[in-house]
């Protein structure tokens, strides 16, 4: 049995279109002057990180919340997701997420998905990516050890995150970063089945 850990945005789902509206409705209300390009660079990190790294205070993360809520319709499930967490569960193995993105928009993002064991997003007591809190704390809820777990992302948070956890690290290439060293990788979901 396997703990296969996904991060969300950029593995499992493309909210990329999503991120961009959101980025930019906040940039209008809030008269910010940062394109989206700058904040793409950090997807995967919680928010607040983002904006202290940005330079922008943490007030705007309401507007951004709403803008994401209001283009919800702009999130696409990649076409292999569904179908393999399925048969990754009908094996026997655990499937969580691990997301730096907020519990209520996780939520109603995989209320289309089959059942996870776990879903971990930013808590208190909890430091998000590059941290391997929430991994750690997957971990403990599923009952497995480091070396029982495969954590898939697509952003070199993912990977320092998975290191600092003491587990396995596929990047998903299909999605949103680089690593900045060379790592196991797949080009889509199913190359987990085989």
């Amino acid at each position: 049995m396997i703990l296969y850990a996904f991060d969300l945005d950029g593995v499992l789902i493309d909210s990329l279109p999503n991120m961009r509206v959101s980025w930019v409705t906040v940039c209008n209300h809030h008269n910010i002057d940062i394109p989206f390009s700058e904040y793409q660079k950090h997807i995967g990190k919680p928010f607040r990180d983002i904006m202290k790294t940005l330079g922008v205070t943490e007030d705007v993360k309401k507007t951004y919340d709403e803008a994401s809520l209001k283009n919800k319709s702009l999130i696409r499930i990649y076409d292999d997701a569904i179908s393999t967490i399925e048969k990754l569960k009908a094996k026997g193995h655990k499937v969580a997420v691990c997301t730096s993105k907020t519990v209520e928009r996780t939520n109603i993002i995989l209320k289309d998905f089959p059942e996870f064991d776990v879903v971990c997003c930013p808590k208190q007591g909890l430091r998000g990516k590059p941290a391997p809190d929430q991994l750690l704390y997957t971990m403990a809820m599923c009952n497995v050890d480091p070396k029982q777990t495969i954590y898939i992302g697509d952003m070199d948070t993912d990977r320092q995150c998975a290191e600092r956890a003491g587990t396995e690290f596929y990047h998903a290439n299909y999605g949103y970063g680089k690593c900045e060293v060379s790592v196991k990788s797949i080009h889509n979901l199913t190359s987990l089945l085989g």
